[in-house]
């Protein structure tokens, strides 16, 4: 639907954005029977991404229709470091990781996502590449747009315009933190802060992960993550499942992590995250 729309002829609106002129009546106001604004879908898939329910209903409905729905597996790369964003996702359910990697193949979680974001937010600053790489640490779906679409579309949209703008800070703030915490602290603690920072962002107790997976996020091997969950097990924080870790008493979990964990939860009201 995006490709069919940004291969038919465009007229210029401003000296950057292009937009044909059926769809820029569209973007102004699109009648789609959500006016209630409670149960918006796309596609007959319930939104759960906080940015694309918060935002006015007028704007939801211009988005809507060249909103894509795409499931996200495991592992899924979603961007790739340093190439050209293409589409932007508005995640819906499960959580991507922000990686940076070095030449020698190491790499550590930067930043994570979840259904409070957007991945592809850079190109709200101009930007058309991306630092990181976006990796699924935690399967689910979203939402794809045509990242060019989108960004000649914004000046319409000024609810969403000012939302990712202020998602730009917050990640900042984790950004510095992430830094931190990767230099200051230890395994467990670091292991502690990831869980929570994941838990906050799903609907369940039971995250899907592996061992061998985590070691790349934290950015250390499998056998010290491995070390670091039978501790928390022990503990009867968790228990480790086949490719998954049930979080089994939350209270404990906070206790074993760092004050990093802290500054990300400030901002959970903020997001959108109830927990």
């Amino acid at each position: 639907m995006v490709m069919a729309f940004l291969q038919e002829e465009w007229y210029p609106m401003t000296d950057w954005c292009f937009i044909q002129p059926n769809v820029m009546n569209d973007i102004q106001v699109r009648i789609n029977g959500v006016r209630n604004g409670t149960d918006r879908t796309v596609g007959g898939q319930l939104v759960r991404n906080t940015i694309l329910s918060r935002i006015p209903i007028e704007e939801f409905e211009a988005l809507q229709p060249y909103l894509e729905f795409t499931p996200l597996s495991l592992a899924t790369c979603v961007q790739r470091e340093h190439e050209a964003i293409q589409t932007v996702i508005f995640l819906n359910h499960g959580i991507a990781s922000m990686l940076v990697e070095t030449y020698e193949g190491k790499s550590v979680e930067v930043g994570v996502s979840g259904r409070e974001d957007m991945l592809g937010l850079l190109l709200t600053t101009g930007l058309q590449t991306s630092p990181h790489s976006l990796i699924m640490q935690v399967p689910g779906d979203g939402f794809q747009m045509d990242s060019g679409l989108l960004r000649r579309s914004l000046v319409r949209l000024p609810e969403l315009q000012k939302i990712l703008i202020r998602q730009l800070g917050i990640r900042w703030v984790q950004f510095s933190q992430s830094a931190a915490c990767n230099r200051l602290h230890n395994i467990k603690q670091r292991l502690a802060r990831w869980l929570l920072v994941t838990h906050d962002r799903l609907d369940s107790d039971l995250v899907n992960t592996t061992h061998d997976f985590l070691a790349k996020l934290i950015g250390t091997d499998r056998p010290t993550v491995s070390v670091a969950l039978g501790e928390l097990e022990r503990d009867g924080i968790v228990e480790r499942k086949r490719g998954s870790i049930l979080i089994v008493n939350r209270e404990g979990l906070e206790d074993q992590t760092c004050e990093c964990y802290g500054a990300f939860r400030q901002f959970n009201l903020e997001l959108g995250l109830a927990r």
